[in-house]
């Protein structure tokens, strides 16, 4: 039993992971997930309900030569532990309880134990036998009040034949039967008592008088509070809100009374099959395969067949929608397989035109080098911006199958560095042009002005604006988004004209995807501890935990549409 629950509940947590939700339950939550925990520590109320069991049987094996009215008590207190834990064990000592009700001589007893022996036939759905029983009992030495169960006893399993036959002339004859006596158990009712105000409300529940049941059941609820009369109402209001479409209070009662059933260890019960069902209308099929594999799991436990039938009814569906769920899961997840290889492809003659183009700059810097070696530092800064967007284009690369919103920033960003490229190139080949023209000439002053000419800072300060631009174009609202993690009074303020600051732009290049501190220093130029200084600088002035910060900047900040 304790590895069916663990069973149960790692189901439960497969399919909340692996299948959507197609209905909302919000409201519900509480009750759901309450029964969901009900469910996985029903081992544990088991474990006590055989506990008592075992005392008690162990108590009865003592007293096998003590007086017949001890052994009956024991008897019949087995077969109240069993009554709704499993049928075949409380037929045996409700067997035993009457033949010893028959050694005593007492009426009374004799009846009682009658009924006891019917209403473990009914539940089992043994209906036959259960009239045989119940018809056989002498109505003249039978009790007032025993009539009355027995009137009731006899209405529920005419009920119940009529619930699960499949010819319409016998369910029918069933119907006005169990009506019959159900209206002769009321006659002789208490008015006013538990007993009288739950059957009229039974009755005009399965009769259709849904607002007249109401009346009577809500207040029943509160006449007794013990966990099997509970489970029984509310498993009868569930019933009655699901015919009325209120979807809220159905879910309510039927979980109230599922869980209810759970803690009493009752095996013998309806309210969670009726739960599956009514989930899996409203398309919640990971929660109906759930209930459902625990109410056919405490069906096979009992030895019900008539809630054996009806699980039959329903599980196969609920199969068949996991298994279509299934397939159409795997069938997306083939499309994005495909989609990933077509990108990746893409990727591979990206990464080739970039690799070509790294090996021509390298060989034009052993050119240079070779040429001359007053150009070693220009060359050296050229290596490094290169490394620098190889680098940028290496960490677009590895984020380019997350999501669409990466594949935009790294088309933005690419079209960005073929640009900065084409410039630095076509600069760098006017430079090379210049230097050869005058070696011819032997022209040294002119080479040391040409040396002089390309002012780096200018060049680097051209780049991030570039760079500022094209994020902006990104991000329109990163900067207010930005601001909104940050305290009020620290908010940034940037200068006119001014797309970017420089801790603006480290955070900028964060949620690009750059995050490490030496990649971020080489592409703005500063030191490692410089950054590292200016984040933490940033995040002291945020509400928010310094860990959290770098990732409620990745939700917050939105790709332009």
């Amino acid at each position: 039993m304790k590895l069916m629950n663990n069973k149960l509940f790692f189901l439960f947590t497969f399919l909340w992971v692996v299948f959507p939700s197609q209905v909302g339950y919000a409201q519900h939550a509480e009750q759901l997930t309450q029964l969901v925990e009900t469910i996985e520590r029903s081992a544990a109320y088991d474990a006590r309900k055989i506990e008592r069991i075992d005392s008690l049987y162990n108590e009865l094996t003592l007293q096998r030569d003590s007086s017949l009215q001890r052994r009956f008590e024991l008897n019949r207190s087995l077969f109240f532990e069993y009554r709704i834990f499993k049928q075949d064990s409380a037929f045996k000592y409700s067997l035993a309880s009457k033949a010893l009700a028959e050694q005593l001589g007492d009426a009374r007893l004799i009846a009682e134990t009658t009924l006891d022996l019917a209403n473990v036939c009914v539940s089992a759905g043994m209906f036959s036998e259960a009239l045989a029983y119940l018809n056989g009992a002498d109505l003249e030495r039978i009790p007032e009040e025993i009539r009355f169960s027995l009137y009731g006893l006899l209405g529920r399993c005419y009920s119940d034949m009529a619930d699960y036959s499949t010819i319409s002339y016998y369910s029918d004859l069933y119907r006005k039967k169990a009506r019959e006596y159900h209206q002769k158990s009321l006659e002789l009712a208490e008015p006013g008592t538990w007993d009288y105000i739950m059957l009229r409300g039974y009755l005009n529940y399965k009769y259709g008088n849904l607002e007249e049941a109401l009346e009577d059941l809500k207040p029943s609820l509160e006449m007794r509070q013990d966990l099997r009369s509970q489970a029984v109402v509310n498993s009868v209001l569930g019933d009655i809100y699901v015919q009325m479409g209120d979807e809220e209070q159905a879910i309510k009662h039927l979980a109230q009374s599922s869980i209810a059933d759970i803690k009493t260890s009752a095996k013998e019960n309806l309210s969670m099959i009726q739960l599956a069902e009514f989930l899996f209308q409203k398309g919640d099929v990971k929660l109906a395969s759930v209930f459902i594999k625990k109410a056919n799991a405490d069906a096979e436990a009992y030895g019900a067949q008539q809630r054996k039938i009806r699980v039959g009814a329903i599980l196969p569906n609920i199969e068949e929608q996991i298994i279509n769920q299934v397939e159409t899961q795997r069938a997306r997840l083939s499309k994005q397989n495909i989609m990933l290889s077509v990108l990746l492809a893409v990727l591979l003659v990206l990464a080739v035109i970039t690799y070509t183009q790294l090996r021509r700059l390298k060989r034009a810097r052993k050119a240079l080098l070779v040429a001359h070696k007053d150009l070693q530092a220009k060359n050296e800064r050229i290596v490094e911006v290169n490394e620098t967007i190889h680098s940028q284009n290496e960490e677009l690369n590895r984020v380019n199958d997350l999501l669409l919103e990466a594949n935009t920033i790294k088309e933005e960003y690419i079209g960005f560095f073929f640009t900065q490229d084409a410039d630095i190139f076509e600069k760098f080949k006017e430079f090379k042009t210049g230097i050869e023209r005058n070696l011819k000439t032997n022209n040294l002053e002119r080479i040391k002005y040409l040396t002089t000419v390309y002012d780096l800072k200018k060049e680097k300060k051209k780049l991030l604006e570039s760079f500022d631009e094209a994020f902006i174009k990104l991000f329109p609202n990163f900067i207010a988004e930005f601001n909104a993690l940050l305290k009020p009074e620290e908010q940034i303020q940037l200068k006119k004209g001014q797309l970017l600051n420089k801790e603006l732009r480290i955070f900028a290049l964060i949620r690009l995807g750059i995050k490490h501190n030496e990649i971020i220093a080489q592409i703005l130029g500063y030191s490692v501890n410089s950054i590292y200084a200016y984040k933490t600088k940033i995040r002291n002035k945020s509400f928010l935990d310094k860990k959290d910060f770098d990732q409620m900047l990745l939700e917050k900040t939105r790709l332009k549409l």
